[in-house]
């Protein structure tokens, strides 16, 4: 187990995840009810904000704090100390929001982009948590919003793309960076 899984800062995040999944979904509730073309820019937060707390509110509650995920993790190789846990899924919160619903504001094209880079990089989490998931023969917390909501996600955002216009070489270089950029950030945690 991860001495640190019950320290004041993660409590802290985990209600913060607990309160951000249930505003978002209210927020996504009421964008679906009003038609707004900004449903789409809430659905990436609605996912994430569902990914945090399955894996440090949900799991633990279904399955105990064997599935915490960082005790998860800790198993895993990772020890993930209560600050890290706080920046890198805070980070998200400060940067996807403004981006997400300023670009859909200004421009479909450019919104196109960042969302397919946002949901690339969700993906690539997506694909760490079911491969773990499947070589271990284990249950991963975070699999099951990886699967619900970070795979048809990209999957819609390179369909959008498409229908924007966007060829096929830069949906696979944007794909291939927010890859790349989950991939550097679990490097960072394991260096630092």
């Amino acid at each position: 187990m991860n001495p640190t899984f019950n320290a004041p800062l993660v409590l802290l995040m985990q209600n913060f995840f607990t309160i951000a999944f249930f505003v978002f979904i209210t927020i996504c509730i009421f964008l679906y009810q009003s038609k707004s073309k900004y449903l789409i820019a809430f659905l990436p937060l609605l996912a994430l904000s569902f990914h945090q707390f399955e894996e440090y509110v949900l799991s633990p509650l279904l399955f105990g704090d064997f599935y915490h995920f960082l005790n998860w993790a800790f198993r895993n190789g990772m020890d993930i100390s209560p600050m890290e846990v706080t920046l890198i899924n805070l980070i998200p919160y400060v940067i996807l929001l403004p981006a997400l619903i300023i670009s859909k504001a200004r421009s479909e094209k450019v919104f196109g982009i960042f969302f397919l880079f946002n949901n690339a990089l969700t993906m690539a989490n997506a694909s760490f948590h079911i491969g773990i998931s499947t070589a271990q023969n284990t249950f991963s917390p975070g699999m099951i919003s990886s699967l619900f909501f970070y795979i048809p996600l990209f999957v819609y955002a390179i369909l959008l793309n498409k229908d924007m216009g966007l060829s096929n070489k830069p949906i696979i270089a944007i794909s291939l960076y927010g890859f790349i950029g989950h991939y550097v950030l679990i490097w960072l945690i394991n260096i630092f």
